[in-house]
């Protein structure tokens, strides 16, 4: 007696199967996602076992369908922004969304570069009176960065190289954000 598919089953085999042919819409993928998401009783993990996506990655598609609007959507859906920039304007406009709507308007205007639009957040959480314009010309203003060089043993290079694939970060943000996330635990850092 052949095995009826569940529809779980037939989203997971039809997000996989069109994943390796084919890069699906974006839309079409954060919808499969969410659904897994709500079916799997709102475990990542058993996503992510279903699927073979990173959890960073399922946590960009959930968090995309349930927060952006669809004006953001549609942006992304257009490829006139990534799901990054969308991810960044909500946190930097601290969930005012008209405020990350007008972000991903001057964000496509001015063209910021990447080390930009990681600052858009830094100055709109810590300056929440800010337009958006105001966040994005604060954000584009020179900035001096220091470099650090650190020498890493085989063992923390492949654990780096396994978390940059798991978690689809550079290497670079992923350093910074091990870094501050333990600074600020270990009370160096507010």
């Amino acid at each position: 007696m052949a095995k009826v598919e569940s529809k779980i089953d037939i989203v997971i085999r039809s997000l996989v199967e069109n994943r390796q042919r084919i890069e699906l819409d974006y839309n079409d993928t954060a919808k499969a996602i969410t659904y897994l998401y709500e079916q799997f009783g709102k475990d990542e993990y058993e996503v992510q076992k279903a699927t073979g996506l990173s959890v960073r990655k399922i946590r960009d598609f959930i968090l995309i369908e349930a927060r952006a609007t669809p004006k953001m959507k549609a942006l992304l859906k257009q490829y006139e922004v990534s799901p990054s920039d969308i991810k960044r304007a909500i946190r930097a406009a601290q969930d005012d969304l008209p405020k990350a709507e007008e972000l991903l308007e001057l964000i496509i205007k001015h063209k910021p570069t990447a080390h930009q639009k990681r600052r858009l957040v830094m100055y709109g959480e810590r300056n929440k009176e800010f337009s958006a314009e105001r966040v994005l010309m604060n954000a584009m203003k020179p900035h001096v960065e220091q470099n650090i060089v650190i020498s890493l043993s085989e063992d923390l290079l492949q654990g780096l190289e396994r978390a940059k694939e798991s978690l689809a970060m550079e290497p670079e943000e992923l350093a910074v954000k091990v870094i501050s996330d333990w600074l600020r635990g270990q009370g160096f850092v507010k």
